[in-house]
């Protein structure tokens, strides 16, 4: 119920800004056309002392063929709309940090999805994270010294080696692709062995810790999952997650479970759904 009124408090403000202040000259039904062009909001997150809230607004560029996603403020009073960030690439996936000063983001800035943050009060964003992979789905911790976040690497593989076998298979003299499990395919995008994992590391930069090492299934759920599939325990100390752990049954299992993994990788997951085959 709290992001259902958050989510309406912020459509009613976008409604009479300037945001949308493009309106039609003249009445005409309701089309594609009209769809495809209206601004959307998502990543709704609010400040930790509950004056501010932080959100993503898609705008659609029809003539360019493309979308562009930037960061939002505004209060919980309804006052103080500004936009955060103006960068041509795709800002996306806001996280406050403890102290409310500065938000962490996901961006393509370089080219590739990684971990950006900028002060509230504005100014350059700065990049967090380097890594030979594409980044997604970012969490920052309770006590706020750690975050969280998603790679897709190879089961029980490094990032450095998953990026390593990713060039070689890249300059293979052949396309040719060999299954020997199902699935082969989600949606537009063909199985090639690598599982999406999560990742934890300290906010200040470090090697960050593969938590599903060993586990060869995805956190989150392919193709729709996301960050609401896992989470850091209160204490920071660990991550609870959910994933279909099947093995060569996983095509027609509906088990999904809950595990429990520190932080700092130093014991495998638990898992605290065992006795329950559903979901």
């Amino acid at each position: 119920m709290r992001y259902l009124m958050i989510g309406i408090i912020c459509f009613l403000i976008l409604s009479g800004s300037s945001v949308y202040a493009e309106t039609a000259e003249t009445p005409h039904p309701f089309s594609v056309h009209d769809l495809l062009a209206m601004d959307r909001i998502s990543g709704v997150q609010v400040s930790p002392d509950g004056q501010w809230i932080a959100f993503v607004l898609r705008k659609t560029d029809l003539e360019a063929n493309k979308g562009r996603t930037d960061l939002w403020l505004v209060g919980t009073n309804g006052k103080g709309l500004r936009r955060l960030t103006s960068d041509p690439a795709a800002d996306y996936n806001p996280c406050w940090s403890k102290d409310g000063k500065t938000i962490y983001f996901l961006s393509s800035r370089s080219k590739s999805s990684q971990v950006w943050k900028i002060a509230v009060e504005g100014g350059e964003a700065f990049q967090v994270t380097k890594q030979p992979l594409d980044v997604g789905n970012l969490m920052i911790s309770p006590d706020g010294t750690k975050m969280a976040f998603t790679m897709e690497v190879f089961p029980n593989t490094s990032v450095e080696e998953t990026k390593k076998k990713l060039e070689k298979i890249e300059n293979r003299k052949f396309s040719g692709k060999v299954y020997t499990r199902i699935f082969i395919r989600h949606w537009d995008t063909w199985m090639d062995g690598r599982r999406s994992h999560i990742f934890v590391m300290p906010i200040g930069g470090g090697t960050p810790v593969d938590v599903m090492k060993e586990m060869d299934a995805d956190c989150p759920l392919k193709p729709f999952g996301g960050s609401e599939e896992f989470t850091f325990t209160p204490d920071s100390k660990g991550i609870v997650f959910t994933t279909a752990n099947s093995g060569r049954e996983e095509a027609w299992s509906t088990n999904f479970d809950l595990f429990l993994a520190p932080v700092d990788g130093s014991e495998p997951p638990k898992c605290l759904t065992e006795k329950n085959k559903a979901w």
